[in-house]
């Protein structure tokens, strides 16, 4: 994958698989990777030229608009709400 917003995690157990009815695996450790990408759920117009500064530009994120406001920002979107994060591989 391409792109600033991805994330690779790769992890081992801590203790090995032990004792178990597959001979030769009680020093075997788990191992797993993962890479997880996120993206943008919104788009936005940015504001004309001769707005003014304190204007924010509405976001349409899937079937949401939020028509964001200097003024009351207790009604902002949450992460969940902006960004999707998936498996890649």
């Amino acid at each position: 994958m391409n792109g600033p917003l991805q994330y690779s995690v790769e992890v081992t157990t801590d203790e090995p698989v032990g004792d178990s009815i597959v001979p030769g695996t009680e020093d075997k450790y788990a191992h797993a990777s993962a890479i997880a990408v996120v993206e943008p759920s919104c788009t936005f117009q940015l504001p004309e030229e001769d707005a003014e500064d304190a204007e924010f530009p509405t976001l349409t994120c899937k079937d949401q608009v939020w028509d964001l406001n200097r003024e009351n920002l207790a009604e902002l979107p949450s992460p969940q709400d902006l960004f999707e994060v998936h498996l890649a591989d």
